[in-house]
């Protein structure tokens, strides 16, 4: 992060920020097959927001909402980087956050690109152990049409052969009080984790 980023969300603010997320877009791991080349994409329902009021860890469906609403998953596995775009049927305009989750074959990492309070900022750091800050020049978001895509090259992620990809939009209200969520590989969210594409193997 750059200095402005580091000094507002700092370490104690990101995981702050990565725990109300996990409740947020909380949905539960899956174990599917290998995907047969470098590419992998995936539809997600339109209209599938929920949102979530307060501590009412309750969701309640919101299908007119567009910001934030994940219609496209499509993640590139090539010999340098991993490159995630997210389809969705508008860019948010107030506050709110994209999360990535990567997983190698060895460990797990957290892309999360965020906008709070006019201030913007990409995260990446380790999903195990101390959650630390990885240093990666290699990582970037960029917000084409109605589509974020995230990259990061392939040396932050230890250079793996395979990776799994899961991905979750947040959109907030109202100080964090009304959280708008989609994960972007299934209807809706589940009750634990963001679901994971299969294996998408180094093309």
């Amino acid at each position: 992060m750059t200095p402005l980023d580091s000094r507002i969300f700092g370490m104690p603010a990101l995981r702050l920020l990565l725990a109300v997320l996990a409740l947020a877009l909380a949905v539960l791991f899956s174990s599917a097959g290998v995907a047969s080349a470098q590419n992998w994409s995936l539809a997600d329902p339109k209209g599938d927001v929920v949102t979530f009021t307060g501590d009412d860890e309750t969701a309640v469906p919101a299908p007119n909402r567009r910001a934030g609403d994940v219609w496209r998953t499509s993640v590139s596995h090539t010999a340098t980087k991993v490159v995630i775009r997210v389809t969705m049927q508008a860019i948010p305009t107030r506050d709110w956050s994209a999360f990535a989750q990567i997983r190698t074959p060895r460990t797990s990492f957290d892309l999360m690109q965020f906008k709070f309070d006019g201030f913007r900022g990409l995260s990446f750091s380790k999903t195990n152990g101390s959650g630390a800050e990885v240093r990666c020049r290699g990582k970037s978001s960029r917000i084409d049409g109605t589509a974020l895509v995230f990259t990061v090259a392939r040396s932050c992620l230890g250079n793996p052969a395979s990776v799994r990809v899961g991905v979750g939009v947040a959109v907030y209200d109202q100080d964090m009080e009304i959280i708008h969520a989609d994960d972007a590989l299934r209807r809706g969210i589940g009750l634990e984790a963001l679901r994971l594409s299969p294996l998408i193997r180094r093309g």
